[in-house]
């Protein structure tokens, strides 16, 4: 249960934070040429596997440190190659992007990728504990 709940908290977020960016803040939304709907579908299952990456690599990978931190570790990079996948293929919302823009976009998604393998490393932490705590608190009764 700590793995889905984390997964589904990570999942809520970084498509939330992911709207907050491009369809308020830089206005992206607007320059789309098929129905906004379809294109939000489509971005809901690419951060509902983005955010099943981030949650089971950061559950899995064998580094000896706390679970937000590994999933700094790991978002950071997947958020990486997440942009180059993008990038090779030509996917941005701006047909003849400059230096600047492709550079703001890659930080953008490194950091989104970073907080989203935090988010997924607390949760995972918190409900884990919680998980714990409620087994603990069965068997004493």
């Amino acid at each position: 249960m700590p793995f889905f709940m984390a997964w589904i908290f990570t999942f809520v977020f970084l498509y939330a934070l992911s709207y907050l960016w491009h369809g308020v803040i830089l206005n992206d939304l607007s320059r789309i040429s098929y129905p906004k709907n379809f294109f939000l579908i489509l971005v809901a299952a690419v951060y509902f596997c983005i955010s099943f990456a981030l949650t089971f690599l950061a559950q899995v990978l064998p580094f000896d440190q706390k679970l937000h931190i590994k999933g700094l570790i790991v978002g950071a990079p997947v958020g990486l190659f997440i942009y180059l996948i993008a990038f090779v293929f030509g996917i941005s919302f701006y047909s003849n992007p400059t230096l600047a823009h492709i550079l703001f976009d890659l930080g953008w998604q490194v950091f989104e990728g970073a907080i989203g393998g935090i988010i997924a490393g607390g949760l995972l932490s918190f409900f884990g504990f919680i998980a714990s705590e409620r087994k603990k608190s069965k068997a004493s009764h």
